[in-house]
C-alpha cells in the first residue's frame, strides 16, 4: 500500500517532484500526535515481532527543505510523506506565522501537507517572534530567509539544548551583507533579534566547518535578494550530503545555482522565484541506521521501504553497515530513485574504521551496533557532533559507559571496544534531550542483560515519535516508567 501511494505522488524517474495538480478531495484533519514516553525501561523481549517491515519515517532533511520551497513559492505545493515529528510541526508553525496557508489532508497510507506559498513576501510573524522549540535545522534555515524582514526575533524553550548551539559563522554572515545581529555570546546563541531586513545581496564568506546548515541557509536567501549572492567557503564544508540535498531541493522549485564540484562555491542569480510543485518525500536514512541496529540487536530480519538509494547519507550510510560487516541487500523499488533494504538474521558486525562525517546523524545508532560487534571500530571525522542538540561525543560516550559499553571519546573520533557477549545493564541513563542519544541508549538496551532505564526519552519526538512503538513491533520490551507519586 505503501508504494501504490508513493507512485501516485512521484513522476516516472524523479522521485522527489510532480508538476502542479489540482486539489483533490483528500481528508483533512491533523496527524494523531504521538506522544513517547518520557521514561523508559528497554531490553530485548521474549516475545515474537508482529512485523519485520516497520513504516519508515519521512526524511527530515527533504520534509524541512521542501516545506521551505512551499513557502517560498507563488502559488500551491503538496508535500506527501512528510516527517510527522515536532521538528515539521515547529517549521508548520512558522510558515503560518509567516503567511503561508498549511493544512495537513490524510491519503489512503500516510498523510500530506498542502501550502498555499507567499512568492517569497514573508509576513511578519505575530509578536515579531517565532518559536524554535528544539529545532536546529529549522532554526539556522530561517534565519537565512528571516533576513528578509524588517525585524525577527527567534527564541527557543531548549535553552540547554538548542540554546546552546552556536550560529556565530552564520550571523556574522548576514552582518555582513548588513543585517543588524542581537544575539546571546561569542557563540551567537538564541534568543536572536535580525533588524534590517532585506539585504541587497553580493559576495559572502561562511565557514563550512561547523555545520552545513549555515550555507544551506544563504542557499535559500540568495536568489530572493535583488543581487543574488556569490557564496565563498575558506575552509571545509562538513556534511557535504546535506548541502547536496539543498541545491537538489532548490533545483525541483526552478532555483538556478552555481556550484563548485567541492562546494568551496556558489553563485546564485537574485530575483528568482519558487515554483509550487507537488514533492515526494523518501525515507529517513538516520532512521532507517537505528532500525537496522535494533534488528541486529534483536537478531529479527527487517525490511525498509523508501529508501533514496542514490542520496549521498544514504551511500555513506551503506558504506558503513558495509565495513561493520553488516551489508542489507537493496532491492529495486516500484518507485524509480528508492529502495528496499533487507536484513536477515545471523548477522554479526565486526570493528570497522568507519568515517562518519558523510552519514553524520546515523553515527549514534551505527556506534551502538559497534558496542557489542567483534573487534574495535573507530568512528572518525565527527567533531561536528560535538555541536548537535547535545554532545554527541562526550554526552554519548559518557552514558554508554554507565551502561556497560567499552567506548573512548576523542576530539573528532569515537572508538568503541565491542563486546558481542553484550552489557550488564541495569542502570539509568539519561537523553541529554537529544533524540540520537535516546535512540543508541534503547539500542544498546537490546543487547544489556538488565536493560537499561532511559530519562528523557520523549526527546525522540523531535525525528521519529513511534520509535519506542516500533521497537517493540521488533519484538522489544519497551515499559513506560511512571513517576513516583
Amino acid at each position: 500500500m505503501i508504494e501504490s501511494a508513493a507512485g501516485r505522488c512521484a513522476l516516472e524517474g524523479d522521485i522527489h517532484m510532480q508538476p502542479p495538480r489540482a486539489p483533490t478531495s483528500g481528508q483533512e484533519g491533523t496527524p494523531v500526535e504521538i506522544q513517547p514516553p518520557r521514561v523508559v525501561f528497554v531490553r530485548a523481549g521474549t516475545h515474537a515481532p508482529t512485523t519485520d517491515a516497520p513504516a519508515l519515517p519521512g526524511s527530515k532533511y527533504y520534509t524541512l527543505r521542501y516545506l521551505l520551497n512551499a513557502l517560498l513559492a507563488a502559488g500551491e505545493s503538496v508535500v506527501c510523506f512528510p516527517a510527522r515529528s515536532e521538528d515539521t510541526a515547529v517549521l508548520v508553525a512558522a510558515l503560518r506565522a509567516l503567511g503561508a496557508r498549511v493544512r495537513w489532508e490524510r491519503e489512503e497510507a500516510d498523510w500530506r501537507l498542502r501550502v498555499a506559498g507567499t512568492g517569497g513576501r514573508l509576513q511578519a510573524p505575530p509578536e515579531g517572534v517565532l518559536r524554535m522549540g528544539n529545532a536546529g535545522a529549522v532554526l539556522r534555515l530561517l534565519l537565512g530567509i528571516g533576513a528578509l524582514l524588517p525585524e525577527l526575533r527567534l527564541t527557543t524553550d531548549h535553552p540547554d539544548s538548542l540554546g546552546r548551539r552556536p550560529n556565530a559563522d552564520l550571523l556574522a554572515a548576514l552582518e555582513s551583507l548588513g543585517i543588524q545581529v542581537e544575539a546571546q555570546g561569542a557563540m551567537g546563541c538564541l534568543p536572536i533579534t535580525l533588524r534590517g531586513g532585506p539585504p541587497r545581496g553580493g559576495a559572502v564568506s561562511i565557514s563550512g566547518a561547523r555545520s552545513s546548515q549555515y550555507l544551506s541557509a544563504l542557499l535559500y536567501l540568495a536568489p530572493l535578494l535583488p543581487a543574488g549572492l556569490a557564496i565563498s567557503v575558506p575552509d571545509v564544508v562538513r556534511s557535504a550530503p546535506l548541502v547536496r540535498a539543498t541545491l537538489r531541493a532548490l533545483a525541483l522549485a526552478g532555483i538556478g545555482v552555481e556550484a563548485a564540484p567541492d562546494l568551496r562555491w556558489f553563485r546564485v542569480a537574485g530575483g528568482q522565484t519558487f515554483a509550487p510543485r507537488d514533492y515526494l518525500v523518501p525515507g529517513d536514512g538516520p532512521s532507517a541506521a537505528a532500525l537496522l541496529a535494533a534488528a541486529l540487536a534483536l537478531d529479527v530480519p527487517l525490511r525498509l521501504h523508501r529508501l533514496p538509494r542514490e542520496e549521498d547519507d544514504v551511500r555513506a550510510l551503506l558504506a558503513a553497515l558495509g565495513a561493520l560487516g553488516v551489508a542489507p541487500a537493496v532491492e529495486a523499488s516500484p518507485v524509480d530513485g528508492l529502495c528496499t533494504l533487507a536484513l536477515g538474521r545471523a548477522v554479526r558486525p565486526r570493528g570497522a574504521v568507519v568515517d562518519g562525517d558523510a552519514c553524520i546523524d546515523s553515527v549514534p545508532a551505527l556506534v551502538a551496533a559497534a558496542c557489542f560487534a567483534e573487534g574495535e571500530s573507530r568512528f572518525e571525522n565527527v567533531a561536528t557532533l560535538r555541536l548537535k542538540e547535545s554532545d554527541r561525543i562526550g554526552d554519548l560516550c559518557l552514558e554508554l559507559r554507565r551502561a556497560g559499553c567499552a567506548v573512548e571519546p576523542l576530539a573528532d573520533a569515537i572508538v568503541v571496544r565491542g563486546r558481542p557477549e553484550g552489557i550488564a545493564g541495569g542502570v539509568t541513563v539519561a537523553g541529554h534531550d537529544d533524540h540520537r542519544l535516546v535512540q543508541a541508549l534503547a539500542l544498546v538496551a537490546l543487547r544489556s542483560r538488565g536493560g537499561l532505564t532511559i530519562t528523557g526519552a520523549d526527546a525522540v519526538a523531535k525525528s521519529y515519535p513511534a520509535f519506542f512503538a516500533d521497537l517493540a513491533a521488533l519484538g522489544a520490551e519497551v515499559r513506560t516508567i511512571e513517576p513516583a507519586g
